[in-house]
């Protein structure tokens, strides 16, 4: 028997928090029942768009049948057991298989349980690995401008201090922050613009490094696609590509933040494969599970692993987390990389990004086109950037999610960036709705001259 609806909205008004949101301006949001390929239903019978794989998460779409199939078969089987000292089917069949999937470079899995603990995992392993090594005095990080990598404090601390961190500052650790590569996208197909576009950032990194290489452990980035704090920055694998050398040159260990762009999302399982590099520690968690259960991964080389060993127990890697290594997460994870296997998936995200650039063309020559300063796209991504100011705080990116929310599809804007990260399923009739919805509210908003 259902709660009436008012009195759900009661509860909602009287004990809701909820993440990146203002509250005291949200009002009732819709309530939703159920969930079925791109679609969300909600409580009063609307259906709505998935246009953003609700949080970068559902790859395969909701309530894919055989992820909802291997969960409850795990569930009548071991839904928990302490991940220390023990072990299970599940999750060393999982380790052997994502192993393979870099080629048996990153063959060592420490599993948590979302993308910012994978991140602070990463961190520890560079941290530590060099003081286990006798290299204490490599302790420090580098990342990039722009960058972001979740919410906890370390991973804070090695992310732009943008809006999601000014509050937090005093309680951050410094790290060396460089210049991310900004290339317009049009000229990434021409290796001599990317060359020149890259020199900088790479010139301004090389001095970092002669400089400070002998106390840096590690430099940690999102590959190829700067998500949340970037507002989608896409960028040449050359970059990585130099990246990955100057790092091997200076004996510093690259982190691959790989939390968005991992699980097919570039077509490709990872964006560094994509790129040709392999990283030394690799992060991985929203679309591993298919979107279905806090799950994630942090994958380090076998050389970075061999440093904690030893019988001195003040060696361990001191971190832990009580659902690590859950039998469910293994089992949803396990089914999600049988779809990879079993249809097709990568060829369809590779669809879904020359699909990405027909619509993005589209737009440019539209009415919306004199608004445009940048449409970018890679695997299941695409990004409208506007000609307009403002950050995730400002009025714009809302009320256009509220505008096309009202005509049943899911965005959620990031400042001046308007995004579509759509389930890998998605058929070309709804991308085509999803991308009509983002053009006519966009329009909408931008007529009604809302400030940024």
């Amino acid at each position: 028997m259902q709660n009436p609806t008012e009195e759900l909205y009661e509860w909602h008004r009287n004990h809701a928090w909820m993440p990146f949101t203002q509250m005291q301006l949200l009002g009732n949001p819709p309530i939703i029942e159920s969930g079925q390929g791109v679609y969300l239903r909600t409580r009063d019978g609307r259906e709505i768009i998935d246009a953003i794989g609700s949080w970068w998460v559902t790859i395969h779409g909701h309530s894919h049948p055989r992820i909802n199939a291997a969960i409850k078969d795990q569930l009548d089987r071991l839904e928990h057991v302490i991940y220390a000292g023990m072990t299970h089917e599940p999750a060393l069949r999982l380790g052997h298989r994502l192993s393979a999937l870099t080629n048996h470079h990153l063959p060592r899995c420490f599993f948590s349980d979302n993308g910012s603990t994978a991140v602070e995992i990463g961190l520890k392993m560079a941290f530590q690995y060099f003081l286990n090594t006798g290299r204490p005095e490599k302790s420090e990080f580098v990342c990039l401008s722009g960058g972001y990598h979740g919410d906890t404090i370390g991973a804070m601390s090695v992310g732009a201090r943008s809006v999601f961190h000014e509050a937090f500052a005093p309680l951050l650790f410094d790290a060396h922050q460089v210049p991310a590569p900004r290339v317009e996208f049009r000229n990434q197909t021409d290796p001599d613009l990317v060359s020149s576009a890259i020199a900088a950032p790479i010139a301004k990194l090389a001095e970092l490094f002669e400089t400070r290489g002998e106390r840096i452990c590690a430099l940690i980035l999102e590959p190829l696609i700067q998500g949340a704090s970037a507002g989608f920055n896409i960028y040449p694998a050359e970059y990585l590509r130099q990246v990955r050398a100057l790092c091997d040159r200076h004996n510093v260990l690259l982190i691959a933040d790989e939390v968005f762009t991992g699980a097919g999302r570039t077509g490709h399982f990872f964006a560094t494969g994509r790129a040709g590099v392999q990283p030394d520690i690799l992060a991985l968690s929203k679309g591993l599970s298919g979107g279905y259960l806090p799950f994630a991964v942090t994958l380090a080389t076998e050389e970075i692993y061999e440093s904690f060993l030893g019988t001195d127990r003040r060696r361990t890697l001191f971190h832990g987390h009580s659902m690590t290594g859950s039998p469910l997460g293994c089992a949803a994870a396990h089914a999600s990389l049988d779809v990879f296997e079993e249809e097709a998936v990568l060829d369809r995200v590779r669809e879904l990004e020359r699909s990405h650039a027909e619509h993005l063309a589209r737009l440019q020559a539209g009415p919306l086109g004199s608004h445009i300063k940048e449409v970018r796209y890679m695997g299941s991504v695409g990004v409208v950037e506007l000609a307009l100011e403002g950050d995730y705080t400002s009025e714009f990116g809302w009320r256009v999610h509220e505008a096309a929310l009202s005509q049943g599809v899911l965005l959620r804007p990031l400042g001046p960036s308007v995004y579509l990260t759509p389930p890998f399923v998605i058929e070309p009739g709804e991308l085509a709705r999803a991308y009509e919805v983002m053009e006519s509210s966009v329009l909408a908003v931008l007529g009604a001259r809302v400030p940024a």
